[in-house]
Formats: C-alpha cells, structure tokens, sequence
C-alpha cells in the first residue's frame, strides 16, 4: 500500500513539473509572439509616418504633383491647341466661302453685280477686313488674289461702266510702307481693257502690259521699271514723270503720248508709234539703238532711228541727257 502510495506520489509530482514547464515555455511563447507583433506594429508605424511626414513624404508629394501636373496640363494644351485649330480651320472656311461668293458675282450676268462685286473685292484691298480672322500670311494671299481677280477680270469684261470700275479698284493697295503708292507690281495686265484708267502714283514694276488698251490712260508720277508695254495702245497717254527703267516699249502705240520730264534709262522704243509724242524735259540714258515709226498714221511708211528722233523731234533740239 505504501508502495502504491508512493508511486501515485510520484507520477503527480512528475505531472506537476511537466505542466508547471509547459506553462513556463508557453509563458515564455506568449512574451516573444507579443514582442514580434509590437515591433511589427513599431515598422508599420514608422511606415506610416515616413510617408506622410518628413522630407521623403514632400519628395513623393511633389513627384505626385509634378506628373498628374504635367499629365493635366499636356492634356489641356493639346485641347487648346485642337480648339484653336478648328476655330481657325472654321475662319478661314467661312472667309474662304464670302470670298468665293464676291468672285462669282463677278462673272455675273448682271452688270451692276459685277460692278459692286468690284467694289467689294476694291474694299478688300483698300482696308482688309477686320472681321476676317485670318493669319498675316493668309491676309497677303489674299491681297495678292484680288489684285489678280480684278487684272485677269479688265482683260474679259466688256460693259464700259464695269471695266472703269474694275481699274479705280485695281490700285487701293497702299500699304504705308509704298509712300502713298498703289502696289500693283508682277500684274498680269496682257490684254486689259484699261482706256482712260488713272493709274497715277503706281507702282507698276514688271507688270505685263502686252497688247493692252491703254488709251489716255494716266500714269503721272508711276514707277514703270521693267514694265512690258509691248504692242499695247497708248494713244494720248500721260506718262509724265514716269519712271521708265528696262521699260519695253516695242511696237508700242505712243502717237500723242505725254513723257515730259519722265526717267527714260535703258528703255526700248523698237518700231515704236512716237508721232506727236511729248518729251518736254525728259532725261535719257542708255537708250538702245533701234527705229521707230514716226508716221502721222503709224503706217510705217516714216522710220528714224531713236537717237535722231529723240534729238530732233518737232521743233527742239536734245542732246543726249536732257531736251
């Protein structure tokens, strides 16, 4: 009995300091488990606050900043630019279609619309609309079309009133640049019917005048530097201090024609009609050696050469610079 006393004694002590060290480890378990979770919890933190304070937080804010910035602001100039180009795209359509509108009232049927469809492309030329929002080079196309339109226009039309209209709005470009000139330099005027046109004060440089009827026309005071005057009528014209440089007079009509006190240098009068012609103090230079018809009727039957004429025509005497 005491035998089995004892070894009951023994097997709860034994149990006893089993569980009493269990309980010790998993006591001990418990404390480093907890330990773990708090310095886990400690990194979250520190986490936590790296990124929502300190220099490295602003470092991210204004990286944050910087590309939703420039993602935001790429997108709002590409729409600007797409809104600008189609207001554009839009002014310049609606310009173009006005435009074209005058132009077709100038191939008309009716007289007075062919008229004031002049007028119109006239006051284009005279002050460009400042409703047409155009670009500065689209502005000169366009300058540079009328002046076109209204040239190609003297060469087609046929009623009187029409065709004096198309010459006064011919020469309204006067930029402040010319010095109070009209700017019709390079026209394309072969065939124009321009009689009795005032073309004073014009810059006519390298305009094609070729078979044009230019009777009493008035040049007073225009530049006609390389102007080709070939064939064309120039009957009782007034070109009176002219400029005349490499200015192509060739068979010419000039019968009555005024060139007193015009700039005559390098100017070609080959079988030009000069009966009756004034040179009242004229300046010559370098004149080309050439015949010209001096006949009443401009028939040819009366050739002089042009340093004979120049030097004698009517009653005065010239020599080789002034009369």
């Amino acid at each position: 009995m005491s035998v089995f006393l004892l070894m009951l004694s023994a097997t709860f002590g034994a149990q006893y300091l089993i569980e009493r060290d269990i309980a010790v480890s998993s006591e001990k378990l418990d404390d480093q488990k907890a330990k773990y979770e708090i310095s886990k919890l400690d990194a979250e933190i520190r986490q936590i606050r790296s990124d929502t304070a300190g220099s490295l937080f602003w470092l991210k804010l204004i990286a944050l900043f910087v590309t939703v910035g420039g993602a935001v602001g790429g997108y709002l100039v590409g729409q600007s630019r797409t809104t600008h180009a189609r207001i554009d795209f839009e002014d310049r359509k609606n310009v173009d279609e006005v435009y074209q509108s005058i132009v077709r009232e100038l191939a008309d049927e009716s007289s007075i619309l062919r008229a004031a469809a002049a007028v119109k492309l006239g006051s284009v030329l005279k002050s460009f609309p400042t409703e047409w929002n155009v670009s500065a080079v689209r502005k000169q196309q366009l300058i540079q079309l009328t002046k076109q339109v209204l040239a190609a226009a003297l060469s087609i039309e046929r009623d009187a009133k029409v065709l004096k209209t198309l010459t006064i709005n011919l020469v309204l470009h006067k930029p402040e640049s010319a010095n109070g000139f009209a700017i019709v330099r390079e026209m394309d005027l072969s065939g124009a019917k321009a009689e009795d046109a005032y073309w004073a004060r014009c810059n006519f440089e390298y305009a094609d005048f070729y078979a044009a009827d230019l009777r009493r026309a008035s040049f007073r005071k225009s530049i006609l530097t390389g102007a080709q005057f070939r064939e064309a009528d120039l009957f009782d014209a007034v070109l009176a201090e002219t400029v005349c440089v490499n200015t192509n007079f060739k068979m010419a009509d000039l019968r009555g024609a005024s060139l007193a006190n015009a700039e005559l240098d390098a100017s070609n009068f080959s079988m030009a009609k000069v009966h009756g012609v004034e040179l009242e103090g004229v300046t010559t230079n370098n004149i080309p050696e050439c015949q010209v018809d001096i006949s009443e009727q401009g028939d040819g039957s009366r050739l002089l050469s042009v340093s004979e004429w120049l030097l004698n025509v009517g009653e005065n005497r010239l020599d080789s610079k002034k009369i």
